[in-house]
């Protein structure tokens, strides 16, 4: 399965002591810095990452002025799951903490449809599941 259905990657810096862990993780403008961060439960998600966030020589992920690749909130994408959620054919999905989806409700920020056959996620957060995003919160 296609993680992206044809958006344009875009590439940005990280705010400080952020890091990616990799693809499918939400993030956020911070706007202060104009620097990207991953998104918390109530905060509007901009784009998906297609990776894990830059390295430095050693292969030690950077924590200044690190760089992440992501596409914007478009179609339907592959996102990264909180663990052990219920997905159902049409289920609304929202930003959670740490970058991932998930289907609490309160005082989270919507970021699409669930468009999948329906699963549970495993006991560890990150399995991507795909969300149809184009009905994403915009304020």
């Amino acid at each position: 399965m296609v993680a992206f259905s044809a958006n344009d990657p875009r590439t940005a810096t990280l705010k400080d002591a952020t890091t990616v862990a990799g693809v499918g993780y939400l993030l956020t403008m911070d706007s202060t810095n104009n620097t990207l961060d991953l998104t918390a439960a109530n905060e509007i998600a901009i784009g998906v990452s297609m990776c894990e966030s830059s390295r430095d020589a050693d292969g030690t992920l950077e924590t200044s002025g690190a760089t992440v690749s992501f596409v914007p909130m478009n179609g339907v994408i592959m996102v990264a799951s909180a663990a052990s959620q219920t997905y159902t054919t049409g289920l609304l999905v929202y930003a959670q903490a740490a970058g991932v989806a998930g289907t609490t409700s309160s005082s989270r920020k919507l970021i699409g449809v669930y468009v999948g056959t329906g699963e549970v996620t495993s006991s560890s957060a990150g399995d991507l599941i795909p969300v149809n995003v184009t009905q994403a919160a915009t304020a």
